[in-house]
């Protein structure tokens, strides 16, 4: 039988999408315009398609989440047989992006739902989300990994990726920028920059200054620094209104929050690209055991957690 998850989202909580407790932020209007790794790479797939395999030698179904209409989750799922459940917070998001796919997803089950809402207790094998913390304000991350956790069955597997800046990192937007605007590369231009544009305009609370990022490009573009097409391309995607929201994180800050949550194990996994460097999949796993041994877990996730140093992502 297929999880159910009830949404508690009615007219009066979508009328108040900006407040405090809920998450926002919709690429469903130009979502056809950005490349990687705004949407998930071929690696990042990869990971993941290795990993379902896996379980679906030892499971006759799996039972999936996923946070957001994302395409090409939903692709990967298909081609493997696994039905999920997508939660959207946005129906809008849902229907656009299903409209906007070049295949059918017919047998899918949505759910309009805030992800900070998802109230499910052990019902899923696997969960997937593509940058979901960036997209809810910083002090709502640690309640997304403990709404996770608690949907989780035993056992059961969040993948989370999200750009996270690291310490020590240094502002390297000028320099991507001269190494990728004449190089011969496999995505846009926009690919290379925008981890290292957002950085670039991350305020104090950790949001993203759209106007700032558009005045750099505008810059850009005055002085002959991209070219035309480029500049065509990228104006689209830091064209945000101002009730956009999309937040930079800090390592040290996701470490606490997983800390206070008893993931057995948390792998930081790095696909290898430049462009991605900052944005690592988290490979989060539900602990098997006693409350004990879940205490244990609270008091050394960060022990366990694999590959988060400095030197892993460059």
């Amino acid at each position: 039988m297929k999880p159910q998850i009830k949404s508690p989202i009615n007219q009066k909580a979508k009328a108040q999408s900006a407040d405090e407790s809920t998450a926002s932020w919709n690429y469903a209007e130009v979502w056809d315009k950005f490349p990687v790794p705004a949407r998930p790479c071929p690696k990042e797939l990869g990971i993941i398609k290795q990993f379902l395999t896996e379980q679906l030698k030892t499971k006759k179904q799996l039972n999936v989440l996923v946070l957001g209409s994302t395409i090409e989750y939903r692709s990967l799922l298909k081609s493997l047989g696994i039905t999920p459940v997508i939660a959207d917070f946005s129906r809008e998001n849902f229907d656009s992006l299903t409209a906007y796919a070049q295949e059918k997803f017919e047998r899918e089950e949505f759910v309009e739902i805030d992800w900070l809402h998802v109230n499910e207790k052990e019902t899923f094998d696997v969960i997937l989300g593509h940058r979901p913390i960036n997209v809810i304000r910083p002090h709502e991350v640690k309640l997304l990994f403990s709404r996770m956790h608690q949907a989780l069955k035993p056992g059961g597997v969040f993948f989370c990726r999200g750009n996270i800046r690291f310490p020590g990192d240094q502002d390297c937007l000028e320099a991507c920028r001269e190494k990728w605007v004449r190089k011969e590369r496999p995505y846009p231009l926009f690919t290379y920059l925008e981890v290292a544009l957002y950085f670039r305009c991350t305020r104090e609370n950790g949001s993203i200054n759209y106007p700032q990022a558009r005045e750099i490009v505008n810059q850009w573009f005055r002085e002959g620094k991209i070219t035309p097409e480029d500049y065509d391309h990228i104006k689209i995607l830091i064209s945000m209104g101002d009730d956009a929201q999309f937040f930079t994180l800090q390592q040290e800050k996701v470490l606490k929050d997983l800390q206070e949550v008893p993931f057995q194990s948390v792998e930081w996994l790095f696909t290898g690209d430049e462009f991605t460097k900052n944005m690592p999949l988290i490979k989060l796993t539900k602990e098997i055991g006693s409350v004990e041994s879940l205490e244990k877990c609270r008091a050394s996730t960060a022990l366990r957690t694999v590959g988060c140093s400095e030197a892993t992502h460059k």
